[in-house]
């Protein structure tokens, strides 16, 4: 006992802005150690930007009710996860897919990096339902939500019978003309 040990994790070294709480249950599931190690970063950085309030009731077994005041408004950056963590935005984008389809999270407003704008994702719970396939629901991800309404057919290009899908009598006539052009 008389042994010093400065190093030791206690009360005084933790100050409160330092600690955040997350679920060992979340920490042990199937779901979260099948996450890359990318995806799992990027999932313990956005717990650590919720707001954590208390409404002062307290739960009969769990002790302290707690509240995500800001879940759903938290804010990630391909360039904000780049410079903490040095990931490229290819693995950014895998770790973004792989907690959605996982149900970690699910994407509110999806961000757009030509105007530097942020993903506004919400986190979620569905991860707890993973291996109940009957049950389990994915997050919304980047492929459920195209930017703007993503792109449209315009109306004046239709497809002729019997063509290829996707290529339209513009096409044909474009490619007819190249054809019939001398070398």
């Amino acid at each position: 006992m008389g042994e010093e040990r400065k190093n030791w994790i206690d009360e005084t070294t933790l100050a409160t802005n330092d600690i955040f709480y997350i679920s060992k249950r979340l920490i042990r599931s199937k779901p979260f150690i099948k996450l890359t190690g990318a995806a799992k970063q990027i999932l313990l950085e956005s717990y650590m930007r919720l707001k954590v309030n208390s409404d002062g009731t307290k739960h009969p077994k769990r002790g302290q009710r707690f509240f995500a005041g800001n879940n759903g408004e938290l804010k990630i950056s391909y360039k904000s996860l780049h410079d903490m963590f040095g990931y490229s935005t290819a693995t950014i984008s895998k770790a973004i897919d792989q907690l959605t389809a996982k149900g970690f999270w699910s994407i509110v407003e999806l961000g757009n990096g030509v105007k530097r704008q942020s993903h506004k994702i919400a986190l979620i719970k569905n991860w707890q339902d993973y291996d109940r396939t009957d049950i389990f629901i994915p997050g919304e991800g980047k492929a459920n939500k195209p930017i703007n309404g993503g792109f449209k057919k315009r109306r004046n290009l239709e497809t002729t019978s019997g063509t290829k899908a996707g290529i339209t009598s513009e096409t044909k006539a474009v490619q007819a003309q190249n054809k019939n052009k001398p070398p």
